[in-house]
């Protein structure tokens, strides 16, 4: 199948929202990958808290026992709503607060690095290149500006109706932040 690596998380995490308890092997199977690779793919969803990693298999985890995460870049308490999470060139994760980290620390990656993040709304894993962001709205959860997450450009807009903001895209949201923070 030769899937890029978010779309094989997302796909094993939607598994996981059907079945709440998946064998290694079988995913192997269905994704047409090996079970390293799999088993890389596991590692990157735990680290992020989103599964847990059990002996053959992965599950969904409790959500009493995940441990704080803090940011890479501003050392904050990373928020389960807000999760960003990236890949580095060496293979190392790095966690984010909130998309406006996220960002910020993409920015000093190569422009491949795998990143994904938390839908504002539904929760969900998105890419962050296909994802859409409403930057400076009236919600501020975390860093400033304030910059907030969405699977689709409709929610975003929808979003932006009720709590202003403007809505970007990947590359303009990545650009206004860089122009926010130069200087500082």
């Amino acid at each position: 199948m030769n899937e890029l690596p978010a779309r094989r998380r997302e796909r094993i995490l939607q598994w996981l929202k059907e079945d709440s308890l998946l064998r290694i092997d079988d995913l192997a199977e269905r994704l047409g990958i090996s079970t390293m690779t799999v088993h890389r793919d596991l590692n990157v969803l735990a680290e992020m808290g989103l599964v847990e990693k059990i002996h053959g298999g992965v599950q969904l985890p409790d959500a009493h026992t995940s441990p704080t995460q803090t940011c890479t870049l501003c050392h904050m308490p990373v928020k389960h709503r807000l999760h960003f999470i990236l890949t580095a060139a060496g293979g190392e994760t790095r966690r984010a607060c909130c998309p406006h980290c996220g960002l910020l620390l993409l920015a000093h990656e190569s422009e491949s690095a795998p990143a994904l993040l938390r839908d504002f709304i539904y929760g969900r894993i998105v890419n962050v290149r296909q994802a859409h962001f409403v930057v400076e709205s009236r919600i501020s959860i975390c860093c400033e500006p304030s910059v907030l997450a969405f699977a689709t450009a409709a929610d975003a807009h929808d979003f932006q109706r009720g709590f202003d903001g403007q809505v970007m895209d990947f590359p303009t949201a990545c650009s206004y932040l860089a122009r926010t923070h130069r200087g500082s």
